[in-house]
């Protein structure tokens, strides 16, 4: 995960400390969202603040939902994790590439993941995931079509 940014490298740690606060079995979808939106420098922060939603939020939800169970976890992480991690990459290329991938890629590629405690957290707190990619995207300056399909 060497193409992960200072910040996303420190975003996945606070994922960690949250999953190992909760006894998780490893790093979930609702972990890593915790720990995308803490990062107080990124637009996705601001974005999900304007409209309300706190990262606090996230960590208290995820309490009252079901744990997020994986056969096989890799390093500790969830393989949707894995799947926003991958994604990620695609999604920086598409928004003008660069070497890193900083916690706003990572959350567009999370946000696009349609299953997992991120996304029932989205549902509950009834936000359109797809709303969020596009304020986020043309605040970098991309459209939304500059987004790879997944």
């Amino acid at each position: 995960m060497k193409h992960l940014s200072e910040r996303a490298r420190q975003a996945l740690d606070l994922a960690r400390t949250l999953a190992g606060e909760q006894e998780a079995q490893c790093v979930n979808t609702g972990h890593l969202i915790f720990g995308l939106t803490r990062d107080r420098l990124s637009i996705g922060n601001r974005v999900l603040h304007d409209i309300n939603i706190y990262p606090e939020m996230f960590r208290d939800h995820l309490r009252k939902l079901p744990p997020e169970e994986a056969e096989d976890p890799k390093d500790g992480l969830h393989p949707l994790v894995w799947k926003a991690i991958e994604r990620s990459v695609l999604v920086r290329r598409g928004l003008g590439g660069g070497k890193e991938t900083s916690t706003d890629h990572l959350l567009i590629a999370l946000l696009s993941i349609r299953e997992g405690l991120a996304y029932e957290c989205m549902k509950e707190f009834s936000v359109e995931p797809r709303e969020i990619i596009q304020e986020i995207t043309e605040s970098l300056g991309f459209q939304i079509s500059d987004l790879p399909e997944f």
